[in-house]
């Protein structure tokens, strides 16, 4: 192995430097282009190899699963349980995703976009022309409640309420220190005691619902439904405990992520008038409301939220456990090191995106980029599982959004950490204009980029 001593180290303490480097876009950029294509890190716990190109991601991702467990174990168990996806490795790993899977197929979605455009159109209500508003706050209200009909299978109103209100209050107390800092998950510590005691009222609720729909009986389509009429390969089910941590898994996973992702695609089609131009003139061109699953074939659509996932990566960086030797880039990797694909490094590479920090979605109608080059959802045996419902999601949402109003940026904004995803610092601050009445001529203004 190439002498780790041999590199500058750059931090003592990669806990306190991951935090730093994975909300800075131009540090990483930077990092590539100082450091090349791996960067080791000596932390007091081992090494860390962070990937920064695409041919490191390659390398990664194409190595056996068998060699890797799953990374952040302790911190991850402490927040989503020792039954998450998120700790689970191995066979164990393998065997619950094989469970999963079924829902998140998009054979599954038939009637889905249905269900997401009502809560989408619900939801847009509350908004009246002239006002300036943090558009997040709509996304996430959309996003909880689409996990709560399509995942949680909630259908009761009572139980719908009470699940905004415990969902919220839980997902409020997630914070980077808990989640990064597991030594942090005591009882004398507040953010982690503010967190028990949500994560307790979940548990509450979780259990109320699960009583709710065994009593109910029969077989539903929702994330749930399956969950409760599924078996593993021997014929046993999974127990209560692994449905309430796979349920806050995909809970964490797709809420906060998912309506970032909308947030960030209607900021910059705000600042970038001719792109949404383009994207009207798309969605209009299937007639008055077309079903969702004519919208979700519109390729100018899924390109915008491709190029939006590109240049806001919400997910920062793909991470495991090396078991077994790994090689990389003339390294040899041991058994206990951890490797870090910068998912953001790799999205804002000037050699596969020119121009990287400018929204462009043609840029994906006039090239298909390798699952190393374009991994918004992670890659390998632990991509995201619900990638497939997120960009569907993601696609019904936007469309809604931008046929219905009239919008412009109110402010400038950042990305930064917010748990364990990447999010808006000012939540998108949009200018609402007028509701728009589809087919209508509408002012073009000035394309920024």
């Amino acid at each position: 192995m190439a002498p780790v001593a041999s590199h500058r180290t750059i931090s003592r303490n990669l806990r306190h430097q991951w935090l730093f480097f994975s909300r800075s876009r131009a540090y990483v950029d930077a990092l590539r282009e100082r450091s090349g294509p791996l960067v080791p890190f000596r932390d007091r716990g081992g090494l860390t190899f962070l990937l920064l190109t695409a041919e490191g991601a390659r390398q990664v991702l194409a190595a056996s699963p068998a060699g890797y467990d799953a990374f952040w174990k302790e911190g991850f168990t402490g927040l989503a349980g020792a039954e998450s996806l998120w700790v689970l490795g191995g066979d164990a790993h393998r065997r619950e995703r094989q469970l999963l899977a079924p829902p998140f197929h998009p054979r599954g979605f038939r009637g889905y976009g249905d269900t997401i455009r009502a809560v989408t159109r619900h939801h847009l209500e509350d908004w009246q022309p002239g006002q300036t508003r943090p558009v997040v706050n709509t996304t996430l209200d959309v996003s909880l409640d689409v996990i709560l009909r399509l995942v949680f299978g909630v259908e009761e109103e009572q139980f719908m309420q009470a699940g905004r209100d415990v969902l919220t209050r839980v997902l409020h107390t997630v914070h980077p220190l808990i989640v990064f800092f597991p030594w942090l998950q005591r009882p004398w510590f507040p953010l982690w005691r503010r967190y028990a005691r949500a994560r307790a009222a979940y548990s509450k609720w979780i259990n109320a619902h699960l009583a709710v729909r065994r009593a109910r009986g029969g077989q539903s389509e929702d994330v749930l439904g399956r969950m409760l009429a599924s078996a593993y390969d021997d014929g046993s089910r999974m127990s209560d405990a692994a449905i309430h941590d796979e349920l806050f898994t995909l809970l964490v996973s797709a809420h906060e992520t998912t309506a970032a992702a909308v947030a960030w695609a209607l900021y910059e089609l705000a600042r970038h008038p001719r792109v949404l131009a383009s994207l009207r003139a798309e969605l209009e061109s299937l007639g008055p409301d077309p079903a969702p699953d004519q919208v979700v074939k519109l390729p100018y659509l899924s390109a915008v939220c491709s190029e939006t996932l590109r240049l806001h990566t919400v997910l920062a960086e793909i991470a495991r456990v090396v078991v077994a030797p790994l090689k990389l880039f003339g390294h040899v990797v041991p058994p206990g090191a951890s490797v870090l694909v910068s998912m953001m490094s790799i999205h804002h590479d000037p050699s596969l995106y020119p121009e990287p920090d400018r929204f462009s979605p043609e840029r994906f109608l006039e090239r298909r980029y390798a699952p190393s080059e374009f991994l918004p959802f992670g890659g390998g045996h632990r991509r995201c599982l619900g990638s497939a419902l997120s960009e569907y999601e993601m696609q019904i949402e936007l469309a809604e959004m931008v046929g219905a109003w009239e919008f412009e940026p109110a402010g400038p904004e950042v990305e930064i950490r917010r748990a364990v995803a990447m999010g808006p610092k000012h939540g998108v601050p949009l200018r609402l204009k007028a509701r728009r009445v589809p087919g209508a001529v509408q002012p073009v203004g000035t394309a920024m980029g």
